[in-house]
């Protein structure tokens, strides 16, 4: 049971404005960026109606590099990923709350209008059950099983007969506020379910203020993550089923599905950026070995189907979708102020859309510069081939301080061109869209013997204005 958890929670899930105009360090820091710099070194050239020709990219990226005392070692037949688009856009974004126009949109569309009850919580049958529990206890039939022990129990029993007596029949439905109600200074929810299509859809979304603002609906049991969870096909061992388990309806109609979904809720130069199959497995499921049989993983697959991650577009350029969701701090600075990137997901089934998810809701982007000039590919590339090396300096030491060596080994897998959310240490409210390159591998770690194999992510990020090195989950 260990051994699959882990997998799963690895696979799952995850700004005065900046953007670098320095030289490349030799080590791998995080450089403050000017805004103003930026920006004019973005404006110098109009050269790139011709995307490919003008940055001189080859079909593929291809290179094998050893380094770092023999320890690291990367190789790369990779494809390049270019948008859509003739011209290479910067901007700017901000974050925002949730309003009640989303919420609204949310209910029209995913719930069908339909009306919106409270969660129940304790039901009257249930606080009777445990009534009865603590009257079995004080009448010696069952041991006592109470904090505070045998005298705790009088007073446990009058508190637990007046919830059977106020607790609402499991049975009844009672209409929600479909509006956004305070929790504190700090926090506001909106918060519900409804019967669409005979299932029952919850739909839950909070702005936690300058933290993490949240939505998410789903259908019972593909989005609790108290008993179902999503991950990726991938994380199924390739010898554990005797036949691999595909998804059976073509990924073209799931993103037809989401993108229709996505044209109904209103959003405005959103695309899908990133599409990859999943399955929801069953929490409470037992697995009670370290290597699940065949028949225990079968009990815990509830269904397949595709995970769309949609993002928004600056003109006809987006924001590239990334595993790795941001949030992270600095030194100096405080977890009550966290930034993540945006990013909207809807895991779609052969019985339709099971989950939706919309975290850390952005502005719509404001164009500040049409034409952005890049450095040449070959440039970005030798910025790669050192970079990577820097990243991984510390190897010698780890495998000093552990007494053993690791070997890390990188496959890059592809190469994308996209923009990225640049924010300014200390700001979480403003940022800058500046086009990046993302290179994505993967990580295969190798120690006495045994191996870790860490999945494909994005390994580094280059600023293909500058060349600077850009740490994702820090946004800068």
């Amino acid at each position: 049971m260990k051994r699959i958890l882990s997998l799963l929670l690895l696979a799952c899930f995850a700004f005065g404005l900046l953007a670098g105009c320095q030289k490349t360090p030799d080590t791998p820091v995080v450089i403050q960026k000017d805004q103003e710099q930026m920006l004019q070194t973005a404006q110098q050239g109009k050269d790139n109606s011709a995307l490919l020709a003008a940055l001189e990219v080859p079909e593929r990226f291809t290179g094998d590099w050893t380094g770092v005392n023999d320890f690291v070692h990367v190789t790369a037949d990779a494809e390049i990923i270019l948008p859509n688009a003739d011209k290479i856009p910067t901007g700017s974004i901000g974050r925002r709350d949730f309003t009640q126009e989303d919420a609204d949109n949310l209910m029209r569309v995913l719930l069908k209008g339909n009306t919106l009850y409270e969660e129940l919580g304790m039901t009257k049958q249930q606080a009777l059950e445990r009534l009865e529990q603590l009257q079995a206890m004080q009448r010696g039939e069952i041991p006592v099983d109470l904090d505070g022990g045998y005298e705790a129990l009088p007073g446990a029993i009058e508190r637990w007969a007046e919830y059977a007596r106020t607790a609402p029949d499991g049975d009844e439905h009672i209409p929600a506020t479909p509006q956004f109600v305070p929790k504190g200074d700090r926090m506001e929810e909106l918060h519900g379910y409804a019967e669409v299509d005979g299932k029952r859809m919850t739909l839950f979304i909070q702005n936690l203020r300058d933290f993490l603002d949240h939505a998410i609906v789903y259908v019972d049991g593909y989005g609790d993550y108290n008993t179902s969870y999503a991950a990726p096909l991938s994380v199924i061992p390739e010898d554990a089923l005797s036949e691999p388990l595909e998804v059976n309806f073509p990924m073209e109609d799931a993103i037809r599905q989401g993108d229709e979904l996505i044209k109904e809720l209103g959003f405005e130069h959103v695309i899908c950026d990133a599409v990859y199959p999943i399955f929801f497995t069953d929490m409470t499921a037992t697995i009670a070995h370290e290597q699940p049989t065949e028949e225990e993983w079968k009990n815990a697959i509830l269904a397949t189907g595709y995970e769309l991650q949609y993002v928004r577009c600056l003109g006809d350029f987006p924001i590239s979708y990334t595993t790795i969701q941001g949030g992270g701090i600095a030194e100096g600075e405080s977890f009550t102020s966290l930034w993540k990137y945006e990013f909207i997901t809807l895991d779609i089934t052969e019985d339709g859309l099971v989950c939706f998810q919309w975290i850390s809701p952005h502005t719509e982007p404001v164009l500040q510069v049409e034409d952005t000039q890049l450095m040449p590919f070959d440039q970005i590339a030798g910025i790669f081939a050192k970079m990577v090396m820097v990243k991984n300096s510390d190897v010698q030491l780890v495998n000093e301080s552990n007494g053993f060596d690791t070997v890390r080994n990188y496959e890059i897998t592809k190469v994308k061109l996209g923009l990225m959310r640049i924010r300014a240490k200390g700001s979480f409210d403003e940022g800058l869209l500046v086009p990046v390159w993302d290179f994505w591998g993967h990580s295969v770690w190798e120690w006495q013997g045994e191996t870790s194999d860490f999945g494909e992510e994005i390994l580094l990020t280059i600023n293909a204005i500058d060349g600077s090195m850009i740490d994702r989950e820090l946004g800068y």
